[in-house]
């Protein structure tokens, strides 16, 4: 399949944790998305530009460069409007507030159910 026919299909998963990407990249797939992953925040920035996927899916205490400066960059550098969920476990709703003022559309607590 070309890169064009998947463009609005692709999601791109930013997790430092193998077994979440993993979980994610299943039900995501069963759900007729092409699944990225990123391991990193140097990654994520990376598969960003290349790939401008059509949701991104972001961990926020990752290696190399936070969820949240990744999250502030899609929004303030690229000017994009792609959906941004946050999948943390950060709590708090200090830590909650916090992301959606960085641009997330939607902040999921770990331990989450898939479905």
């Amino acid at each position: 399949m070309s890169q064009k026919s998947l463009i609005g299909k692709t999601v791109l998963v930013v997790e430092d944790d193998p077994k979440i990407r993993q979980l994610l990249k299943i039900y995501l797939s069963k759900e007729g998305y092409e699944v990225t992953e990123a391991v990193d925040g140097l990654e994520a920035k990376e598969k960003i530009e290349a790939l401008d996927p059509c949701i991104l899916i972001l961990d926020l205490m990752l290696p190399k460069v936070s969820g949240e400066e990744i999250s502030k960059w899609v929004r303030e550098d690229l000017k994009s409007m792609m959906p941004i969920i946050m999948l943390t476990a950060k709590v708090s709703e200090k830590d909650r507030i916090q992301g959606f003022k960085l641009g997330a559309d939607d902040y999921v607590v770990k331990p989450f159910s898939p479905a």
